[in-house]
């Protein structure tokens, strides 16, 4: 049946956001669709097995014009459960800022968030011990 999810981000520029998620997050670029005046309208990334899909404001918006907005209003907010948090966040921190610092949440999960450039917040968990 479901094999998979892949969030699709509105973003008000493809290679903005781009740069964004290799430089901070060390993601790579697997497929692109180029838009008009030479820039980015889709971009598939992937690091580690997760993937995420960015699409251009207007492209995303003509494709589904219930998406249409005066400006992007995230309203999701990714999580990522990683195995080595205090590097990661060591690593972040020094080329991001740090939204939430580092806490233990009430249902005993280790999280640290930041936020992308469109607005999007990530947040890093701890990988628990089974």
């Amino acid at each position: 049946m479901y094999k998979s999810i892949t969030p699709n981000l509105m973003v008000q520029s493809v290679d903005r956001a781009i740069d964004f998620y290799k430089e901070i997050l060390d993601f790579s670029v697997i497929a692109s669709v180029p838009g008009p005046k030479d820039q980015l309208q889709f971009a598939i990334l992937i690091n580690d097995g997760i993937m995420l899909m960015m699409q251009e404001k207007n492209s995303i918006t003509a494709e589904y014009p219930i998406l249409d907005t005066p400006k992007i209003y995230p309203s999701i907010s990714l999580y990522i459960i990683v195995d080595n948090f205090q590097e990661l966040y060591e690593t972040i921190s020094k080329k991001c800022p740090i939204y939430s610092q580092p806490h233990t949440t009430p249902y005993g999960a280790e999280e640290f968030a930041i936020i992308d450039i469109d607005g999007y917040v990530i947040t890093f968990a701890k990988q628990q011990d089974n």
